[in-house]
């Protein structure tokens, strides 16, 4: 496995990842009957469609919100602007780069660049925002398939699904309670020893600026919450909008794996990977179980991915003006 992780990451291992995605992407345009889709053009929603993708965009203001209350938490004096706008940036790499971590990328760029004096704790603030937002989309799945027990019996996919989730769930919680609640200095002797002092001492205050702040963390839990049901509302309204009316619950599910599918060391910017993973599980429901159904349910992942390029793009736009819209870098004394 960790061979190949290491040829993934070379320029030929780049070169099989954008490969994979615009293959994955160029099989499912090939699957979508051209005649039968022409007939749907009268059933298409274009106000439903506007609503999704506006959904959709508000999330990334909540995810600079979220950034911006940890970053607070851990003492780094970095404007909502200023998370608003690297949030946007991190959005198109994350769209057009590697998997999802060029977006983090670019983040910890601009970190390095305007708090390089706490880049410790600009680097938590990653961590942390990257776990909250894994845990709290597992617990959501977790609960919509625990409320669909009679289906979750049916495939083995599902059932698996539930024991990843519910797994990554309290895994979650309970790695958060543990570093929370045990000081640093009683971590395992060999840890210590691997850390040295002057780490563990950082260690320390770090998780004591967590402690300090529990009502920044409150807030981004449930500001997470909220991106992850927006998302799923806009993916719905796109269901509807192309005439297949899927059960909310079962949405959720589907784009939850969708999500986790994008983390993969696969694909770039989880294209392909992510409309797989949202087909496969709305077939696991038996909600596609008709060739309409099946036809629709493609241009509902086509218009997922749509909306992910789009905002991407926006994101673009952002990363042309940030020279305008981030504060200068200090000169070198």
């Amino acid at each position: 496995m960790r061979r190949f992780l290491s040829l993934l990451a070379t320029p030929g291992g780049r070169v099989v990842r954008y490969l994979i995605s615009l293959g994955l992407l160029a099989l499912l345009i090939h699957r979508i009957d051209r005649a039968q889709l022409s007939g749907l053009r009268g059933q298409f929603s274009l106000p439903l469609t506007v609503a999704a993708f506006f959904l959709a965009g508000v999330t990334y203001p909540l995810h600079a919100w979220r950034w911006h209350l940890l970053l607070r938490a851990q003492g780094l004096a970095l404007s909502l602007h200023w998370a608003h706008v690297v949030t946007w940036i991190g959005q198109f790499y994350n769209a057009f780069l590697l998997g999802g971590v060029g977006g983090d990328a670019a983040r910890i760029f601009y970190l390095l660049r305007d708090a390089a004096t706490q880049r410790v704790g600009g680097f938590v603030t990653l961590v942390i925002d990257r776990g909250m937002g894994l845990g709290v989309l597992m617990a959501i799945a977790a609960v919509a398939l625990a409320a669909r027990t009679a289906t979750l019996a049916t495939d083995p996919r599902l059932h698996w699904l539930f024991i990843a989730a519910l797994t990554i769930t309290f895994a979650s919680a309970a790695v958060t309670l543990l570093l929370l609640r045990l000081d640093p200095t009683r971590w395992p002797p060999a840890l210590l020893r691997l850390l040295g002092p002057a780490r563990v001492q950082s260690a320390a205050h770090l998780i004591g600026c967590v402690r300090a702040a529990p009502q920044a963390h409150a807030v981004a839990l449930v500001v997470t919450a909220a991106i992850w049901i927006l998302d799923f509302i806009a993916a719905w309204l796109l269901a509807r909008a192309v005439g297949l009316p899927l059960p909310f619950l079962e949405t959720c599910v589907a784009m939850s794996a969708a999500y986790a599918s994008t983390a993969l060391p696969i694909n770039v910017g989880g294209h392909g990977v992510r409309e797989g993973a949202l087909l496969a599980t709305l077939t696991a429901f038996g909600l596609l179980a008709t060739p309409d159904a099946q036809e629709r349910a493609l241009l509902l992942a086509l218009l997922v991915w749509a909306t992910t390029v789009f905002w991407g793009l926006v994101g673009g736009l952002v990363v042309l003006s940030a020279r305008r819209l981030l504060p200068p870098v200090p000169p070198v004394p």
